[in-house]
């Protein structure tokens, strides 16, 4: 059996209290104090609750909109690709422009990729000599680098 509006209202309004109360800070104990929940466990467990299905209501509206917007972009190619498939340039490069929309709507691009050539012999050697220098650049001789070593953060 399903809990009655007037319940599910009441639900919504706590729940909705404590997501405010973790946002400003306060710690799970007070708000099951103050919301009267049976424990600092149940006001976490009911929060989490709260904001899956906020993430789920919010992924499911993000995902409506992407198929409305992938309907546009169809509408929109389907109309310049016979100009396109004629050799008009600027049908072609609009028709380029939405595909490539197309793609980072739906998340099919890879990602740009670096091009990073490290000589990892000569930064590694690059790091020995950096280390190298911090330690004989702190030596001193007997009691005095115990001295140095207590002025360490």
């Amino acid at each position: 059996m399903s809990a009655s509006k007037a319940k599910r209202a009441q639900v919504a309004e706590r729940r909705s209290k404590a997501i405010a109360m973790v946002l400003a800070g306060v710690d799970y104990d007070t708000i099951a104090d103050r919301l009267g929940y049976a424990s600092r466990g149940a006001a976490h467990t009911d929060v989490d609750r709260a904001l899956s299905a906020n993430l789920t209501n919010l992924e499911t509206e993000a995902g409506k909109l992407r198929e409305i917007q992938f309907g546009r972009y169809q509408r929109l190619l389907a109309a310049v690709w016979p100009k396109a498939l004629k050799g008009d340039l600027k049908a072609v490069e609009g028709a380029a422009r939405l595909v490539d929309r197309i793609v980072r709507l739906w998340g099919l691009a890879e990602p740009e990729r670096l091009d990073v050539n490290v000589d990892a012999q000569r930064l590694g050697d690059e790091i020995l000599a950096l280390l190298r220098e911090q330690t004989s650049d702190g030596e001193t001789d007997g009691d005095e680098g115990d001295e140095d070593a207590a002025d360490l953060p």
